[in-house]
């Protein structure tokens, strides 16, 4: 229980160098910082990975100066455009949704047999249980309505 007598402010301590001291109007204020300011703190000083849309051509990544970015969503560090496999490194959920629409659009493009359609789906639906797995450590599965309920045109 909470010992009111030691709690309240001792008018006879010397304040802490570079605190001041609590004037009869104004009460002392805890200094520490709140732990919510701590972690937003702590979190700026980590890079930043994000996904944008990019219009121009591919310019060299910033991280491993190695590849091409690309255009289209492409991955950033921070302010700087990244290469898929650098932003799959350094953000697993954002590089394995840049992975998702790579597969997405190779499956749009299968022309073939019956057969090639086939394994094209199967590699599809491999992936999209390996992508279940990643996005699963940040929440269930989302269903995003495109079309509206009543809406028989599609």
């Amino acid at each position: 229980m909470l010992n009111q007598a030691k709690s309240s402010a001792d008018p006879h301590r010397t304040p802490a160098e570079g605190t001041l001291a609590p004037s009869p109007t104004q009460p002392e204020v805890d200094q520490r910082p709140h732990p919510a300011a701590l972690a937003r703190s702590t979190k700026a000083d980590e890079p930043l990975y994000t996904i944008r849309i990019v219009a121009n051509p591919g310019t060299q990544c910033a991280a491993c100066g190695k590849q091409e970015t690309g255009c289209g969503p492409v991955g950033f560090l921070d302010d700087a455009a990244i290469c898929d496999l650098c932003l799959l490194e350094g953000s697993d959920e954002l590089g394995m949704v840049l992975a998702l629409i790579s597969v997405v659009r190779a499956y749009a493009n299968v022309r073939g047999t019956a057969e090639e359609w086939q394994s094209a789906l199967e590699e599809l639906g491999a992936f999209a249980r390996i992508y279940d797995r990643f996005a699963a450590k940040t929440g269930p599965a989302r269903i995003i309505k495109f079309f509206r309920e009543n809406d028989t045109t599609n």
